[in-house]
């Protein structure tokens, strides 16, 4: 009776239809980085708003001074 098992799984595999092959997903396509918004022509500066970006370039002048000014002292101390 074995035999008859083994004839019979032999069979039922070899009259199997094979599965297809799993085929892999397509990448999913990179974008690239979106532009960022346009924006308007630039207005004409009110007298407070020059002032403003005035100060700001400033500050920041200052602050790039008192970093070079921590950079020399940093050096003076090796």
């Amino acid at each position: 009776m074995s035999g008859f098992l083994t004839a019979l799984m032999a069979t039922t595999l070899w009259a199997s239809p094979a599965s297809p092959p799993e085929t892999p997903s397509p990448p999913v396509p990179l974008q690239a980085p979106k532009a960022p918004a346009e924006r308007p022509a630039p207005k004409e500066l009110s007298s407070e708003d020059r002032e403003v970006v005035e100060n700001l370039e400033l500050l920041e002048r200052l602050e790039e001074a008192e970093d070079l000014e921590l950079l020399l002292e940093l050096a003076r101390e090796d």
